[in-house]
């Protein structure tokens, strides 16, 4: 419930932002956009990098400050403002509302089978699904869905 609010509120500020900025300083919409997907890279690289090394035993990477500054710069309340909410969604209540109501029936579902396929996992396939493996896929899946999100922030710049 606390996570679905952190998103509810962060959504709605980035929303109302994006929407204002977009009519008088359309750059300023992009140049953040790109900064999340860098963001996005730079979580992808850091996973990767954090996997750990089996012959020395220590741990590169991802540590407890670095796992809060993440968290607390997050930005998935930025991904689904630019990229799913249509422009001028956060303008309006009649349009505003309809759409939090559509992320929260997905919202919860989704983390609820996040949660059960993690602990599926940790139970059951520990020695499949080890550390470094599932590590560098998960890295694997961010740094292409980057690579995507660039894409489409191309394709708005070219075809603009």
């Amino acid at each position: 419930m606390a996570e679905w609010l952190a998103y509810v509120i962060q959504m709605t500020i980035w929303g109302v932002s994006i929407d204002l900025l977009m009519t008088e300083h359309s750059w300023v919409v992009i140049a953040t956009k790109f900064f999340a997907v860098c963001f996005l890279f730079y979580i992808s690289l850091k996973l990767w990098f954090s996997v750990k090394d089996p012959l020395s035993g220590n741990s590169v990477g991802i540590n407890v400050p670095d796992l809060f500054v993440a968290t607390l710069t997050n930005p998935k309340g930025l991904f689904f403002v630019s990229f799913v909410a249509p422009t001028g969604t956060f303008l309006s209540l009649s349009n505003y509302m309809p759409f939090m109501m559509l992320f929260t029936a997905i919202i919860f579902p989704v983390g609820l089978l996040w949660i059960a396929i993690g602990a599926f996992c940790g139970r059951k396939l520990h020695t499949i699904v080890s550390g470094r493996l599932l590590s560098r896929a998960i890295s694997l899946v961010i740094g292409l869905f980057a690579c995507g999100m660039l894409f489409n922030i191309a394709s708005q710049v070219v075809f603009a």
